[in-house]
């Protein structure tokens, strides 16, 4: 079910300037896999960082894709792949003095840089993509739910669950009174029930294993309810 749909900033040029200040940043904070596609696209395939910078990855996957297109990853957090654990981390905890350039998406959650500008560095954002609505065929999805084809829902941004209410519009509590939720972090936890999702499943580390562990782990709960009840 598409949720969400990534394309390129309508004017790149800001960014593209700001990646190519070669001696500014101390550290360069990558968000996210689009994080670095865009970040490449926009540059011209290819990018060099600055010597003197360290390059932070939110995630496992943003770390490969970086090291895919020959850059060095010289922070990875855990064991959250979050800006939670980022911050926890021992290279963030006293940046004061520093220039952080973090590149991400339009729109994206404040609370990194914010604390980071609490802690004194100076901070920008290298803003490489933009998530839009896609265009979609709800009521398509509404009958495979009703007709018990869709045992479970996986979602990893709190921007797409929101979408997914949206679209779901009056059908919404009939589906979220019933169908388990998996989320990866506390935050999208938290906006699922308060969402109204009943059974929100947060799936840990944030991973892709993690989330399918999760949903095997349901399928064999729901398997053994079953031959339980066959059985009696």
């Amino acid at each position: 079910m598409p949720l969400l749909e990534i394309a390129a900033v309508a004017d790149p040029s800001t960014a593209e300037a700001l990646l190519s200040r070669t001696d500014q940043w101390d550290w360069l904070i990558f968000t996210s896999t689009n994080a670095v596609r865009f970040a490449l696209q926009i540059i011209g395939g290819s990018y060099a960082p600055p010597p003197s910078a360290r390059v932070a990855a939110i995630g496992r996957a943003t770390a490969e894709a970086l090291a895919k297109a020959g850059i060095r990853v010289d922070l990875i957090p855990k064991p959250q792949f979050n800006s939670e654990s980022l911050l926890a981390s021992p290279e963030m905890a006293d940046v004061t003095g520093q220039s952080i350039l973090i590149v991400r998406g339009e729109g994206g959650r404040e609370h990194l840089a914010q604390t980071l500008e609490a802690r004194g560095a100076e901070v920008v954002f290298a803003e490489v993509y933009r998530r839009i609505l896609p265009e979609m065929d709800i009521a398509y999805w509404i009958d495979l739910w009703r007709q018990g084809r869709i045992d479970v829902v996986t979602i990893t941004s709190g921007e797409a669950l929101n979408n997914l209410m949206l679209f779901l519009g009056e059908a919404r509590h009939e589906f979220t009174e019933r169908t388990p939720l998996v989320v990866i972090g506390s935050r999208i936890e938290k906006l699922a029930r308060d969402l109204g999702w009943h059974h929100v499943i947060g799936a840990e580390p944030a991973s892709d294993q993690a989330i399918t562990e999760t949903i095997i782990g349901l399928a064999e709960t729901k398997r053994a309810a079953q031959d339980l009840q066959t059985s009696r």
